[in-house]
């Protein structure tokens, strides 16, 4: 890493090494460089490493072990399903909650990937999409519907907003459970055959309609595809609602 200008130091610190946790430099569960040695590395003072530092830990990105040093958490929590609490009774109020939420965060959080450069960022949307057509072909709901809250919580990653990406770890649980909810719709079940009841390949699919825009062809044109996907599941909802009674 090159030095740093004097300039906005403890903001540019905190930039430079959410750079590396980001582009996996320092990979989950590993340790980051001393205090002293990042000191010497950037060319800043103590005080502004520590401040970094401690924003870093403050979004759930790093733990301090002390007396041992900073570590790269492992694994991210937002990502790790060991907790979740697969109660699938959705309220319309919990519903219409999470859906402001999404619109709130998701909409603009694609505006700022469409205004960044850095490609780097979108893999793991990739990787999610990928699994999710992967999961739809093969009729496995489960592994859909993580999928489907693992591609929508990477968007908020790549957006680069340490806030989006904490609300989403706070809201896991909510988040799952709308995605799980929403996805029974989506998959027929016939005598213990599943069969999702779309075309996985259909260029037209939601998902890909915005993985295309985000990640291979035009971003500006993301923001409508989020809308698009927010109002269907809106309809989606609606039809549930209606089927309970």
């Amino acid at each position: 890493m090159d030095e740093i200008p004097k300039q906005r130091i403890e903001d540019t610190v905190y930039d430079k090494l959410l750079e590396n946790i980001r582009e996996d430099v320092w990979k989950g569960g590993e340790k980051i460089p001393s205090e002293n040695e990042l000191c010497r590395e950037l060319g800043v003072s103590r005080v502004s490493v520590r401040g970094a530092i401690r924003r870093l830990k403050a979004v759930g990105l790093v733990e301090v072990k002390h007396g041992i040093g900073t570590f790269v958490s492992q694994p991210d929590d937002t990502y790790d399903f060991t907790n979740l609490n697969e109660n699938l009774n959705l309220t319309e109020k919990e519903f219409n909650d999470i859906t402001a939420l999404r619109e709130a965060i998701e909409t603009k959080a694609v505006m700022l990937i469409a205004d960044s450069k850095n490609t780097g960022k979108l893999a793991k949307i990739e990787e999610a999409y990928l699994a999710m057509k992967k999961a739809a072909e093969e009729g496995d709901e489960e592994t859909y519907s993580r999928q489907d809250y693992l591609f929508h919580l990477s968007i908020l990653n790549a957006s680069g907003n340490d806030l989006f990406i904490r609300i989403a770890s706070i809201f896991k649980n909510q988040y799952y459970n709308y995605f799980k909810e929403l996805n029974k719709f989506l998959f027929d079940n016939n005598n213990g055959n599943i069969k999702a009841v779309f075309d996985p390949g259909d260029p037209k699919d939601a998902h890909t309609v915005l993985y295309e825009y985000l990640c291979k062809e035009d971003k500006s044109k993301a923001k409508e595809a989020t809308q698009h996907i927010l109002s269907e599941n809106k309809k989606r909802f609606a039809a549930y609602l209606r089927e309970k009674g």
